[in-house]
C-alpha cells in the first residue's frame, strides 16, 4: 500500500514539473503585443490594365515625427510596413516609367488596406515639358470629398509658393512646377490643418497626391460633393 501511494506522489510531481516547464517556456517565447502599433499592407496595380506592379518602392513617413520605413513591392505587387504607431501618415509609391503616387492616410484602430493604381508617365512635349505636374484630391476621413480645400504649396529652395482651392469634387491641379522639395499645406474651416513637409518631386515628374483631412472637435457635416 505503501509503495503504491509513493507511485502516485512520483507521477503527481512529474506532472506538474512538466506543466510548469511548459507554461514557462510559453511565456517566455510568447511576442509581445503592443496594442498602439499597426501597419500597412496593400498591393500595387498598373492602372490601365490592372496588373500587379513588382519593385515599386513604398515609402511610409509618419507626418508628426518624419520616421520613415520603407518596403518594396513583391511579384504579386503587394507590401507591408508594420510596427507604425498610431499617427497620421504619408504613404508614397515610385517606379520608374510610372507616376508618382502619394496619399494620405491615418494610422487608427482599424489600419486600413491602402491600394495603389499607378498610371505610365504621359509623354510631354513642347513648353513646359521639363516642368512637373501635381494633381490630386482632397477628401475627409470618411472619404468624402471636400471642396474649397485651400492648397498653399512652396518651393523649399526657391522660397516662392503659390496656392490653389479644391473644385466641387475636391479635386485639384498645378502645373510648371520645377524639380526638387516642396512643403504643402492643406486648410478648410472645421477640419485640422494638416502640413506636408520634404515632399520630393525630381525630374520631369507628373505626380498624384490625394489628401484626407481630420476635423478638429467631432464629426462635422460632411461637405457637399459632386458624383462623377
Amino acid at each position: 500500500m505503501r509503495s503504491k501511494l509513493l507511485l502516485v506522489l512520483v507521477v503527481c510531481a512529474q506532472l506538474v514539473s512538466v506543466t510548469w516547464a511548459r507554461t514557462t517556456q510559453t511565456n517566455q517565447t510568447a511576442p509581445t503585443s503592443k496594442p498602439d502599433e499597426g501597419s500597412f499592407t496593400g498591393i500595387v496595380r498598373e492602372s490601365f490594365a490592372n496588373n500587379p506592379l513588382p519593385g515599386v518602392r513604398i515609402s511610409v513617413v509618419n507626418i508628426a515625427t518624419n520616421a520613415q520605413q520603407e518596403a518594396t513591392t513583391s511579384a504579386t505587387g503587394q507590401f507591408a510596413v508594420t510596427g507604425l504607431p498610431r499617427g497620421i501618415y504619408r504613404i508614397v509609391a515610385e517606379r520608374q516609367d510610372f507616376q508618382t503616387v502619394i496619399r494620405v492616410e491615418p494610422m487608427d484602430e482599424s489600419p486600413p488596406s491602402v491600394n495603389f493604381w499607378l498610371p505610365t508617365l504621359p509623354a510631354r512635349e513642347g513648353t513646359g515639358a521639363a516642368l512637373g505636374v501635381l494633381t490630386g484630391t482632397v477628401r475627409n476621413f470618411d472619404n468624402v470629398s471636400l471642396p474649397g480645400v485651400r492648397l498653399t504649396i512652396s518651393e523649399k529652395a526657391a522660397g516662392k509658393s503659390q496656392q490653389i482651392v479644391s473644385d466641387p469634387r475636391g479635386s485639384y491641379s498645378v502645373s510648371n512646377l520645377n524639380s526638387g522639395t516642396y512643403e504643402i499645406m492643406a486648410e478648410h474651416e472645421g477640419y485640422q490643418p494638416l502640413r506636408l513637409g520634404d515632399i520630393r518631386l525630381v525630374g520631369t515628374f507628373t505626380a498624384q497626391l490625394h489628401i484626407k483631412l481630420q476635423p478638429t472637435t467631432g464629426r462635422p457635416a460632411p461637405a457637399p460633393t459632386t458624383t462623377r
